[in-house]
């Protein structure tokens, strides 16, 4: 029972060694699977046009990846231009007047607008939210700060409204509380975001205990 007492204990740092090569390279290995997947994708997607078009001897690996690169550039570039974004905007009304396409096509459009978007209404600011009577706080964040923002109008002028994220699952939900019972705190939205989807286990992205 000794010799096994020993062995487990010589084998404590080297278990504690490989988990947390293995926790670092995950978040590589996903990352560089997910850039790999999205550039077969627009190679597989585009490069089949150009086969189609092209002789075979024109044809060069990797020009469907290069053109969706090009095409995304010019359509965010298209999207500057009012008449553009109105043709867009007919185009999506169009698109959510399907019943089952309505509800994927709005679910990924409003969560990219909410990641993506620099406009006000988004994740404003990071807060600590006061939930209960017993002075337990969550983190948050302000989505509407100013009745202006939004076309509720049953948001009175001293409330806000904010989302507060599940831990370890996609979701959560929105509170419209007072002002008073939210404490701004100096902290990123990425950095929140990373805190909350791993229930506090990784801090920052500098976070160097594991």
């Amino acid at each position: 029972m000794s010799d096994y007492n020993h062995w487990q204990a010589n084998m404590r740092p080297i278990s504690r060694t490989f988990f947390k090569g293995l926790i670092a390279l995950i978040p590589i290995i996903l990352t560089v699977y997910l850039l790999f997947w999205m550039a077969s994708t627009a190679e597989l997607a585009l490069g089949t046009i150009f086969k189609l078009l092209l002789p075979d001897s024109w044809y060069v690996k990797g020009m469907g990846f290069v053109t969706g690169l090009v095409f995304a550039f010019f359509f965010g570039s298209f999207l500057e231009s009012h008449t553009f974004r109105t043709l867009f905007r007919t185009f999506e009304e169009l698109v959510i007047q399907i019943p089952f396409v309505k509800g994927i096509y709005t679910t990924i459009r409003d969560l990219s607008s909410l990641f993506a978007s620099e406009k006000k209404g988004k994740f404003q600011q990071v807060v600590l939210v006061k939930v209960s009577s017993d002075n337990s706080q969550q983190i948050g964040f302000i989505t509407v700060s100013e009745l202006g923002e939004t076309s509720s109008a049953f948001i009175a002028d001293d409330r806000i409204a904010v989302f507060v994220p599940f831990s370890y699952q996609l979701g959560g939900y929105t509170i419209i509380m007072p002002r008073e019972n939210v404490i701004e705190i100096d902290m990123s939205v990425e950095d929140a975001l990373r805190f909350i989807a791993t229930a506090g286990v990784v801090g920052t992205v500098n976070d160097e205990k594991m």
